[in-house]
């Protein structure tokens, strides 16, 4: 059986593309959670801080 090596690149390419899609997002989303449990004044008070 011949070994295609340009497809099974370009698959191997789509699928870190993939991976990277979705560790990203899920990355940034679990340091919301943090930031909201640890319970950060700008998520408590959302009055703009005097200069």
């Amino acid at each position: 059986m011949y070994f295609d090596w340009v497809t099974w690149s370009i698959w191997s390419i789509g699928l870190v593309i993939l991976i990277v899609w979705i560790y990203v997002p899920a990355k940034e989303f679990a340091q919301l959670i943090k930031d909201r449990r640890r319970g950060s004044a700008a998520v408590r008070d959302n009055t703009p801080k005097e200069h």
